[in-house]
């Protein structure tokens, strides 16, 4: 019986972090021979719903439920023509990986290209970004790199190397005028870098600053030595265990230019530098040492601890609150927040005030984790915000009322929102395995789009019009 109670624990384990806690530990042991990069660097059918628009085709699976695919990322062009799209999409029965940027058509949801270094990336692309003319797009992710693509001539310019600390990319942005670029990561740090000729070429570091620190693991106490569990079944069961145990990993996990170069937002886990807790807003251009002109606090109140709990015991206590995205409004005016404590929040970049808390819809009880948002967007026009998550859908609502207008179902975990730059598109992907768009306002669905299975040469990257 003690060995059946150990199995059961330790299964339960897997709750509210068993995908995010996944994620986490798909960082890849690399084996190569670049060198680390210096501070100054040269050279689916239709099936209406009530109040919700549906398109959820019974989602590609492997054995035992396994997602065969997923999305993490996406990035329209400034003019709205191309969608890149980051896929992490699995062999069936899980023999080989393909992790990919994919290049769409965002009218139609058809493939276009792919923009792959030689074969494929070596961990899951978690940012991307393409520059305000369009012309370069940056790439980064769980390899610990940032790859900064020409996309008029479709060659690899440059790449960034964090492969030692301070390793995987969480999040990227580019500045208003094209020529710095944001870079946040599993460290806990900002930096920013500048080019310093016509492209991307050559960069200088200008900015490298601890936003965030913490702990990744928690101590893991070890199974008992008796049972029905092999020496192999332990030392399995125990590596998994010690896996999902985390405390407060460090990372920062968005940033977020003002589109009038007035400042720069940056959010992320664990306890913030001077601050606790909150989203720092820096002056931009920011020194080495310049103080933060706001720490936009809230996010951390809202979360019930006791709720999402895992197991029992002071050791398994969740890890702190987090942010997970920021979105700012084209005019600058607007920032919005995505939170673990299930809502939204609106801030007034003028005053820097929390103005309105736009919250999830309500969950049964022992569902907490459904309320967990990943990622946000605001439409150009203000008039929307959007963010899905751990709820399996993308709830919308308008910007000025915080009335909730409208949940986009979908079959898994969402990682990834955004309005199309004409503000008449909203595209959503994650777990499920589809890339879905709606249409804003009748929130009809548009298109879908699935990864296709390269099972030929690898395609060589399409110059961008």
């Amino acid at each position: 019986m003690k060995a059946k109670t150990v199995l059961f624990i330790s299964l339960s384990l897997l709750t509210l972090l068993t995908w995010r806690a996944k994620i986490f530990a798909q960082q890849h042991k690399h084996e190569h021979g670049h060198e680390h990069e210096k501070e100054v660097l040269p050279a689916e059918k239709e099936k209406p719903v009530p109040k919700a628009p549906i398109l959820a085709p019974p989602a590609p699976q492997l054995e035992e439920g396994i997602p065969a695919g997923e999305f993490f990322a996406v990035s329209f062009t400034p003019n709205g023509r191309y969608l890149a799209v980051s896929a992490r999409w699995s062999a069936r029965f899980g023999a080989h990986e393909q992790r990919t940027v994919n290049i769409l058509d965002a009218r139609s949801g058809k493939l276009v290209a792919y923009y792959l270094p030689n074969r494929f990336y070596e961990g899951i692309q978690l940012a991307l970004a393409f520059s305000p003319d369009g012309r370069f797009l940056a790439v980064g992710g769980l390899d610990g790199r940032v790859y900064l693509w020409d996309t008029k001539s479709a060659k690899l310019l440059r790449t960034l190397n964090f492969t030692a600390p301070p390793g995987p990319v969480e999040t990227l942005a580019f500045s208003p005028d094209g020529k710095f670029l944001a870079i946040g990561g599993r460290d806990g740090r900002l930096r920013i870098y500048q080019r310093t000729g016509e492209d991307w070429s050559q960069l200088s570091l200008i900015f490298n600053r601890e936003i965030v620190k913490g702990d990744l693991t928690a101590p893991t106490p070890r199974l008992p030595g008796k049972g029905i569990l092999s020496p192999k079944e332990r030392e399995e069961i125990e590596k998994m265990i010690a896996a999902l145990r985390l405390k407060n990993p460090p990372f920062v996990k968005a940033v977020a230019f003002d589109p009038k170069g007035r400042w720069i937002a940056v959010a992320g886990t664990g306890e913030v530098v001077g601050a606790k807790e909150g989203i720092i807003v820096l002056p931009f251009h920011p020194k080495q040492d310049s103080s933060p002109i706001a720490v936009l606090k809230g996010h951390s109140k809202g979360v019930d601890l006791k709720s999402l709990a895992v197991g029992t015991g002071a050791q398994l206590k969740p890890p702190k609150p987090w942010v997970n995205d920021l979105a700012v409004s084209r005019d600058g005016r607007y920032l919005i927040s995505a939170g673990w404590d299930g809502t939204v929040r609106v801030w007034d970049m003028t005053t820097f005030k929390e103005i309105r808390k736009l919250e999830s819809p309500k969950t049964p009880t022992g569902r907490i984790a459904t309320r967990i948002y990943n990622a946000c967007a605001i439409s150009p026009d203000n008039r929307y915000a959007a963010a899905g998550g751990f709820g399996n859908r993308v709830d919308v609502w308008e910007l000025a009322s915080g009335r909730l207008v409208v949940s986009l179902r979908v079959d898994n975990i969402v990682e990834t929102v955004a309005f199309s730059p004409d503000g008449k598109m909203l595209v959503a992907g994650g777990w499920d395995g589809f890339l879905r768009a709606w249409q804003v306002g009748s929130w009809r669905p548009l298109w879908q789009y699935t990864h296709t299975f390269i099972e030929k040469e690898i395609p060589k990257p399409k110059p961008l019009k």
